[in-house]
């Protein structure tokens, strides 16, 4: 809840993992693992891109959650090196429990208060906990996430299936969508595309170069010009828009002749020269000698 992303946890899970099997222990007397980001990414087959996979870990160490160093043997290993800071998580674990500091208690009827303020979650739909959890971000408060989530209630589903919520899928990405002028564009943009097409540009929004507002902008206007209806149509497109210049409009494609010596088989490229070939060689190479 407090990381706002189950991925990012689960990576964080993973460092403590192989932290508690790790055998290597350094002079400040903590134990620490390194790998390569493209190793990492493959204890995650789930997570697509580097990018995003990088994105965690720079998050976790701005956080203060994760410590980085640099105890390569080799000057040029730039690999780093990874340790969590069990203090920092400690108080980081905190803030989600600050408002429930009796929350081991039993009340006299044999109801936790734990229980207690999960039922009255149905009248106030957001609780201390997620106040909190919500509040974490400052581009987007408990105010808005209601006001939000009432807005985009159209269903898009099928067959009963629940739509993600575009609105909760770009806060998790940290994108400002509740800054002025940016909620008005994109409440219409989720009316004109659909929610699974609106989350479909998010995550191209985050898998790309520019995780902010302005890309995502970038994004659904082009969807909505180029007509594109749906998460296949997206698909579709990106891959057209990825394909190698030549086969852009108003490019040729031009191809170099091969030489001739390489449509010869093996036979006849080692067979001798006869007299007469031998002959126009040298004279040849005698011609180029004297001009030079």
């Amino acid at each position: 809840m407090l990381l706002g992303s189950a991925d990012e946890a689960i990576v964080f899970q993973q460092i403590h993992y192989w932290l508690k099997r790790t055998n290597n222990v350094q002079e400040d007397g903590h134990n620490w693992v390194y790998n390569s980001m493209t190793d990492w990414l493959k204890q995650f087959p789930w997570i697509k891109t580097r990018a995003r996979l990088t994105r965690y870990f720079d998050d976790l160490e701005k956080r203060g959650l994760i410590i980085t160093g640099n105890f390569n043997k080799a000057k040029f290993d730039k690999t780093k090196w990874y340790r969590i800071d069990y203090d920092a998580l400690q108080k980081f674990e905190q803030r989600l429990y600050q408002n429930d500091t009796t929350s081991a208690s039993k009340q006299d009827n044999g109801v936790s208060q734990n229980d207690a303020t999960s039922a009255s979650k149905q009248s106030n739909p957001m609780s201390q906990n997620g106040a909190t959890y919500t509040n974490r971000l400052p581009e987007t408060t408990t105010r808005d996430y209601q006001e939000n989530t009432a807005e985009s209630t159209s269903e898009d589903a099928t067959d009963g299936q629940q739509v993600e919520d575009p609105f909760e899928l770009a806060r998790q990405c940290r994108i400002n969508v509740n800054d002025g002028e940016h909620k008005h564009l994109f409440l219409n943009a989720i009316n004109a595309l659909g929610k699974p097409l609106v989350c479909w540009a998010i995550r191209e929004t985050f898998d790309g170069p520019r995780c902010s507002w302005n890309y995502l902008a970038a994004i659904l206007n082009r969807l909505q010009k180029d007509g594109i209806k749906s998460v296949e149509e997206a698909e579709h497109s990106k891959q057209q828009h990825s394909s190698g210049y030549s086969k852009r409009p108003g490019k040729t494609h031009y191809e170099e002749a091969m030489p001739s010596w390489t449509k010869m088989t093996e036979e006849e490229r080692t067979r001798p020269a006869s007299p007469e070939r031998a002959a126009e060689v040298r004279a040849m190479l005698a011609n180029r000698n004297r001009t030079s």
